[in-house]
């Protein structure tokens, strides 16, 4: 698998993903400010869940957005020494997956019947391949236990 194949379908993935969440944000502002929403006792706090679901929400299209303007520019290119942001790293060990170091995680993507999840800096195993290169390991904690990861290439 190529870092251009991976960044291509993560792409794709990233704007379905951003166009559903621009729907449901729209749904929730509607929520929160119909009249539906309008309160009719003290206690009914319907109006008020509605809008903090229309600000997580919108706070979601924000993050997605600068996600697609990052993968936009990313440079394609550049062939990594090391993991970093905008490396997509095969693994070995315990865990035998690709992942891909972008600022924000959580997507998955299908290349050619296999899996590339997107993780951050910032999720355990993200901080744990930063500045490792082909055959570094390391140890990374998880809630299931202590898991050993080998990287066997970098993209």
């Amino acid at each position: 698998m190529t870092r251009r194949e991976a960044v291509e379908a993560l792409r794709a993935v990233l704007a379905l993903e951003l166009a559903a969440v621009e729907a449901v944000a729209a749904d929730a502002r509607s929520e929160a400010t119909g009249a539906e929403s309008k309160q009719e006792g003290k206690y009914d706090t319907r109006a008020t869940e509605a809008s903090y679901l229309a600000r997580g929400q919108a706070f979601r299209v924000v993050e997605l957005r600068q996600l697609a303007s990052w993968f936009g520019n990313l440079d394609l290119d550049a062939t990594p020494g090391q993991a970093g942001l905008g490396t997509l790293v095969q693994l070995g060990g315990d865990r035998d997956e690709w992942v891909f170091l972008a600022p924000v995680g959580g997507a998955r993507a299908a290349v050619g019947g296999t899996t590339v999840r997107v993780i951050s800096p910032n999720s355990p195993l993200g901080a744990a391949l930063v500045g490792l290169g082909v055959a570094d390991g390391a140890e990374v904690r998880t809630p299931r236990g202590v898991v050993e990861i080998e990287v066997v290439a970098l993209g």
